[in-house]
């Protein structure tokens, strides 16, 4: 059994709660859609939860060498990973998914939003 959530999320570098808790071992579906805009400073880019294709992060980005603007997660406090148009993985650990945009921490120029579609499977007891 499954349950399907759906969060908005801001085209910011914050970190966004999702009130969404896994478990390791626990699989779960992303797949976002809309669009959203990472703040490119001279120039506006619109770009859907893949982010800007051929513009991958530099330093100072939450996941140097993922494309900007790309839709990423986290799971507690743990490493981000790139989620993107569609994710799907087993959970490697236990705590809350976190959602943002793969910007820099010191832009805060964005427009626009994504919405992701989460579906979590309950856990196979053994």
């Amino acid at each position: 059994m499954a349950v399907t959530i759906m969060r908005t999320i801001r085209p910011s570098p914050q970190w966004q709660d999702s009130l969404i808790r896994v478990t390791s071992g626990q699989r779960i579906v992303v797949d976002a859609e809309e669009t959203w805009s990472p703040d490119m400073r001279d120039q506006i880019a619109w770009c859907g939860a893949d982010g800007l294709y051929k513009f991958p992060a530099g330093q100072g980005y939450h996941m140097p060498g993922t494309n900007i603007g790309a839709l990423i997660a986290r799971i507690g406090d743990g490493e981000a990973f790139a989620v993107g148009a569609r994710c799907d993985l087993i959970c490697q650990r236990e705590g809350v998914l976190f959602f943002a945009m793969n910007e820099h921490a010191e832009r805060n120029n964005q427009a626009g939003k994504v919405v992701a579609q989460i579906i979590v499977f309950e856990t196979e007891e053994v």
